[in-house]
């Protein structure tokens, strides 16, 4: 015992040695709570179910802690019947005393076997059910789901009284009372199961025994050895024989036959077909056995098939996001590396490697890092490409000069580098001299578009005017249309292949002084134009690719 303010082990003072408190009511309270125990036991041990119940529950309300209380009042419960009170009053048990305690004995015993268990949960469900039947007045139901109950646990009494009460309804007295006998020998003072005995000796008239029967054997008078009949007259046994008679031989064979053929009869009517039943019941059972093991097999094979297919689409996504974080690491490796040879000067090798990178592989900082890269590689690009375009122009590659022209352009989208118009001009210019002048007039309405301050340089190289291009639309800026074109097609001012001549009627005189009908300056082949500056060496070029007079 401890004290219940401190938790000290009290000695056989009446104060706590801990804190000095007074138990002597504490110490009072526990030896009432052990004597009703005591009573419950010794109620207990002649069957007093009832009683025993009773005074354990009222020793439970002084010393809530008393475990031999509790793990008796299961006892009790479990041997009324009352599976699920017992199991409560265990598990109670239980956890006030987890170490020493004879609860984890009970619980084990229940517990461990489960088809008991599942016995304990149908019977008190048909019990339920039972109950509720009564209260719907269906009777016959109620008696039948009770039977069922006793035949399942033959130790709830309730379940006996129940029925008993349904026979005394219907007054089938002697049924009920044989079912109250049966609850008395399992709970000896149970009131309810008095009650109804009282009121069935009232209807009947006729007390209970409640003492074992014992029948008597009654002495066979007859010996059944000899056959021969005794019996008592007075003070003398009489023993009378039995008659004999004597049969022909007929008879007998008759007799014979009619046996042989009653056998055979017998043979065939009851043993063949019982024998035929019983060989196609075995073969209904194996067939039956075969497929329900088959039908196992197969869910048991569809289920692993599943779990294959699971782990197999768990690896693939675990491969995929592998790969994808490993394609991340490369774009962020990468895109360090372009770092490193742009800081380092590099922007040749800075631009290819970025050429290659996606910016949709970068967040955060990185996005941030790889924009501002792309923007000054793309600028490097840019200057890197019309060098190069430049370059092959002033050489007359101008296949090459268009490629790398082209892709000054690209790099350029925004068009913010000081040097996209002229990179426009070159690029048109190329294509003009290799004859392709779909693409020249595609770069020129360009500059049309973009830059209206140098359209005028261009106006006379465009041969596309036709409306639905709304470059070539945009590129007719004065609104004359064809007009800036010769007859033939070509602009004026260019050169046809002829030398030192303008076009078709026109005579020297028509110089940079003469004017068309719509006041368009006309310039000729002879004339000295500026067509591109070098950017390296600042020297000036004509439209096919001479150095002006006063550049050499």
């Amino acid at each position: 015992m401890r004290c219940i303010y401190c938790n000290t082990p009290l000695a056989a003072i009446d104060y706590c040695p801990g804190c000095g408190a007074d138990v002597t009511i504490q110490k009072r309270i526990v030896r009432i709570s052990n004597l009703l125990y005591n009573e419950g036991l010794e109620k207990a041990l002649i069957r007093d179910m009832k009683g025993a119940i009773t005074c354990l529950k009222r020793s439970l309300k002084f010393n809530k802690n008393n475990t031999d209380a509790r793990n008796l009042l299961g006892l009790c419960y479990y041997e009324t019947g009352e599976a699920v009170s017992a199991l409560c009053e265990w598990v109670v048990s239980k956890n006030l005393q987890p170490e020493a305690n004879q609860a984890d004995y009970y619980l084990d015993q229940l517990q461990n076997n489960k088809n008991r268990l599942d016995t304990i949960n149908q019977t008190i469900r048909k019990y339920n059910q039972s109950v509720m039947y009564c209260r719907e007045d269906n009777e016959d139901m109620a008696i039948i789901q009770l039977k069922k109950v006793i035949s399942q646990n033959p130790k709830l009494v309730k379940a006996y009284q129940l029925l008993a009460l349904l026979y005394m309804k219907r007054q089938e007295y002697e049924r009920a009372r044989k079912l109250l006998k049966k609850a008395a020998r399992i709970d000896t003072t149970n009131t309810t199961t008095l009650r109804y005995i009282q009121e069935i000796e009232e209807a009947t008239g006729k007390g209970t025994n409640f003492g074992k029967k014992y029948k008597r054997q009654e002495k066979d008078t007859e010996d059944r050895i000899s056959g021969t009949l005794r019996y008592m007259s007075g003070t003398e046994m009489v023993i009378q024989p039995t008659t004999f008679r004597d049969s022909s031989t007929i008879a007998t064979m008759i007799n014979i036959i009619l046996g042989i053929l009653l056998g055979g009869a017998i043979v065939w009517f009851l043993v063949v077909p019982a024998n035929r039943q019983a060989v196609n019941d075995e073969a209904n059972r194996q067939v039956t056995d075969a497929n329900t093991k088959l039908a196992t097999e197969s869910v048991k094979v569809q289920e692993l098939q599943d779990e294959i297919d699971g782990y197999v689409e768990q690896a693939e996504l675990a491969e995929k996001d592998r790969d994808d974080a490993l394609a991340k690491a490369q774009s962020y490796e990468d895109l360090m590396a372009v770092a490193n040879l742009y800081v380092t000067g590099d922007q040749a090798g800075a631009a290819s490697m970025i050429a290659n990178l996606n910016g949709e592989d970068f967040t955060d900082n990185a996005k941030t890092l790889y924009d501002s890269l792309s923007g000054q590689v793309k600028s490097s690009l840019f200057t890197q490409y019309y060098t190069a375009g430049t370059t092959a122009y002033a050489g007359g590659d101008y296949a090459t000069a268009a490629e790398q022209l082209k892709k000054a352009v690209e790099n350029d989208p925004e068009r913010t580098n000081a040097n996209h118009a002229d990179a426009l001009l070159y690029l048109g210019m190329a294509y003009y001299f290799q004859g392709d002048t779909k693409q020249a007039d595609a770069a020129f309405n360009q500059i049309v578009k973009h830059f209206p301050d140098k359209a005028a340089s261009v106006q006379g190289y465009i041969t596309s005017t036709d409306p639905a291009d709304p470059d070539a639309a945009a590129a007719d800026l004065s609104g004359l249309g064809a007009g800036a074109n010769g007859a033939d097609g070509n602009p004026q001012g260019a050169d046809t292949g002829s030398t030192g001549q303008t076009d078709a009627g026109s005579t020297p005189a028509a110089d940079a002084g003469n004017t068309g009908d719509d006041d368009i300056t006309i310039y000729g082949n002879d004339d000295a134009y500026v067509a591109w500056t070098d950017p390296t060496t600042g020297k000036q070029y004509d439209v096919d690719g001479n150095l002006l007079p006063g550049q050499e």
